[in-house]
């Protein structure tokens, strides 16, 4: 919706790029709104806004009455995709929040609820298939598990889909990426809040929440062997090197290899305490690197696939702060395209500019 920017709350989410009078971007879309950004807003004399129908909070948005002449007329507005799978998201991020909440308190998983909650979002992944590598930005930190989980079970259940899987197991994933880290419900509130360096004994218990996840699950008549086995299994490794019972190669369920790249992938694009949030080209890049023989190179390369359909047209922004746009992607290098600088026009080939990156999608 649009809206006069006096009517702006704190945890407004910007659905478009704020741009000066000169066409610059101020403010790119999917930030969230703060009394900085309003004071930016104001300094640069911008009059209306265009903003999401939820907050950040997951709360309605409900814009307070401004004057007559002044409100914005949206009753034609078209809702398109993008705002519909947008809010059916952020909504099932805060109902998991809520049922997070209640296994802190000692309460049962209760699998249809967990349906109830992923498998909507799953057939909207259908038509909004690039969308799922835009989740990424919409991660708040102080609630980062909750998104986690459910960008996690949708990266898993495009993964899926890709790799040949039927509606049915697609929908088994999702869950199982869902629920990979219900098992945090059981560490310590505390650790989970720190925003500091966890210490030897704390990040201890942090790598036994896949046994506790499977603790939670492992009596539940109506969740399938390989949803359980994946949800223990997403911290293994091919090689070996992951935990907690250090399994590899062929004992891993394919359940467990796809959530695992999710996962992983998910969470090194997201913000968090220690830094900030990564494109998901400089991950892919990272991923095939330095993580190379840990994760199933089929899926790696759905995933690369996934990535590069953010082809001609895309804009981003480099590592060294200067807007671009892809203008070729080369299938052998999918996290290094061509593109052309926004305001220079300068072309630039990143396969051979490795000091060069790509920040960040905008």
């Amino acid at each position: 919706m649009k809206i006069h920017i006096d009517q702006l709350q704190e945890g407004c989410i910007l659905t478009d790029n704020v741009l000066s009078a000169t066409n610059r971007p101020i403010i790119f879309k999917n930030a969230i709104i703060n009394k900085h950004l309003i004071d930016v807003l104001q300094a640069f004399l911008v009059k209306e806004v265009q903003v999401a129908n939820l907050l950040a909070n997951g709360k309605e948005f409900k814009p307070a009455f401004f004057e007559e002449e002044q409100i914005i007329d949206t009753s034609k507005e078209e809702v398109t995709p993008h705002k519909a799978f947008y809010q059916q998201y952020i909504e099932s991020v805060h109902a998991y929040k809520q049922l997070f909440i209640n296994w802190q308190s000692g309460g049962l998983l209760d699998i249809q609820k967990i349906r109830h909650i992923i498998i909507p979002l799953i057939a909207e992944i259908e038509l909004n298939d690039e969308e799922v590598f835009k989740l990424y930005h919409y991660c708040q930190q102080e609630d980062y598990v909750f998104y986690h989980s459910i960008s996690v079970a949708l990266i898993s259940a495009f993964l899926a889909k890709k790799l040949g899987y039927q509606k049915g197991e697609i929908n088994q994933i999702a869950i199982t990426g869902l629920l990979c880290d219900c098992g945090m419900s059981k560490v310590n509130p505390n650790i989970l809040k720190k925003n500091v360096s966890l210490t030897e004994s704390e990040y201890k218990d942090i790598r036994q929440h896949p046994v506790h996840s499977y603790n939670m699950l492992k009596n539940i008549m109506s969740i399938k062997d390989g949803v359980k086995m994946g949800v223990l299994q997403h911290h293994e490794r091919i090689d070996g090197s992951g935990y907690p019972l250090n399994v590899k190669g062929a004992q891993l369920h394919p359940y467990s290899k796809i959530v695992a790249l999710a996962d992983t992938y998910q969470a090194m694009v997201s913000i968090r305490p220690y830094r900030s949030k990564q494109s998901p080209f400089k991950v892919l890049e990272q991923i095939m690197e330095d993580d190379f023989g840990k994760f199933d190179i089929t899926i790696i390369n759905e995933l690369k696939k996934g990535i590069a359909k953010f082809s001609s047209g895309t804009k981003v922004r480099l590592s060294n702060g200067v807007d671009a746009e892809i203008i070729f992607i080369d299938d052998s290098n999918p996290t290094r395209p061509m593109i052309k600088c926004l305001i220079t026009q300068e072309i630039i080939a990143l396969k051979e500019r490795r000091e060069l990156f790509i920040e960040e999608i905008i």
